[in-house]
């Protein structure tokens, strides 16, 4: 079996695998070690179109790219049609040359404001925007849902005729309810069920970890190609395996203890140069697990790691991991 080739509109990617767009984690600073790991496109953390509306300044922040990033998309969340075209439009003045369109993030703040899986309770709202953002642009538009909102309830399905009919040009699925989160496994058949009528390209998201996962989804017809988000942090490599597994046939390892720990401070010396020393090191604090999982003593380090503040304290400590 050979990855599937991906195009977005006029855009033909290098490969079929995705790093997702992950609030609070898919920062610049990730986006290009994932770059390094064979990520064939990337996306930005999911960003408000209400506050790009009102230029905050935080928010561009968020939308900052570099050079060593040669694709990368950019994705809203909202629930206001002509806010969220505005936003676009922004957002293609700044470079983008994709936009993607949060319908799936199940978090309680966004549910608040009617906006990202909550959209799910109201498909005319989700046509409107869809609608709306794609002739506000040139650039491909491209959107990501859930399966459903609770189990057995399956809506996916629905999505998929919006988003064709809208004019995306590719939709990323994620196989859990929202319900779930981002835990417990894939709705594996749900997935397929929703997709069989699929004429644009579809992307799976949700629990893919390794090869194993990944031949998963990719034996189901009409899945184009794969979003991994938590499963490439700390393990950037996984988009290189999975490519040299499907494509040349090669089995690589698994990153050893002392490659998760070299990228860590590859991580960490990006974070600060970007958001400065204390804050590059705070905002650290919640992937720090996935960089240290099964190193002994592993609780004790992340507990020193969440009171760093200098870059001293974070080379006192990691300068023995060799």
């Amino acid at each position: 079996m050979k990855l599937p080739k991906l195009s977005i509109g006029n855009i033909k990617l290098k490969n079929c695998l995705l790093l997702a767009p992950m609030a609070g984690i898919s920062d610049l600073p990730l986006r290009e070690l994932a770059i390094s790991g064979g990520a064939g496109l990337v996306y930005t953390e999911m960003v408000s179109a209400t506050a790009l509306s009102y230029n905050d300044r935080k928010t561009y922040k968020l939308l900052k790219t570099s050079e060593n990033e040669p694709m990368v998309a950019a994705q809203i969340f909202g629930n206001n049609p002509n806010v969220m075209a505005e936003s676009a439009k922004k957002i293609q003045d700044l470079g983008y040359k994709i936009i993607d369109i949060n319908m799936g993030c199940p978090a309680k703040k966004i549910a608040k404001v009617n906006s990202g899986a909550k959209l799910l309770e109201d498909p005319l709202n989700i046509a409107k925007i869809l609608e709306t953002v794609v002739k506000s642009v040139s650039v491909p538009v491209t959107a990501k849902t859930r399966i459903g909102l609770i189990k057995g309830q399956i809506v996916a399905g629905e999505i998929v005729k919006i988003a064709q009919e809208s004019g995306i040009k590719m939709l990323t699925i994620h196989a859990r309810y929202a319900e779930n989160g981002h835990s417990g496994l894939p709705d594996m058949d749900a997935f397929e069920q929703s997709v069989v009528d699929a004429k644009i390209p579809i992307v799976a998201n949700g629990g893919i970890v390794d090869i194993k996962t990944a031949e998963k989804f990719l034996k189901i017809p009409k899945c184009c190609g794969l979003m991994i988000g938590r499963g490439a942090i700390g393990d950037y490599d996984i988009f290189k395996r999975i490519q040299a597994f499907f494509d040349e046939d090669k089995l690589l390892s698994a990153p050893s203890v002392s490659k998760r720990i070299s990228w860590l401070k590859k991580h960490v010396m990006a974070s600060v140069a970007f958001y400065g020393e204390e804050k590059g090191l705070v905002i650290l604090r919640k992937i720090i697990p996935y960089y240290i999982k099964d190193i002994p003593n592993a609780s004790q380090i992340r507990n020193q790691f969440n009171k760093f503040t200098t870059l001293k304290e974070f080379n006192n400590l990691f300068s023995k991991f060799k």
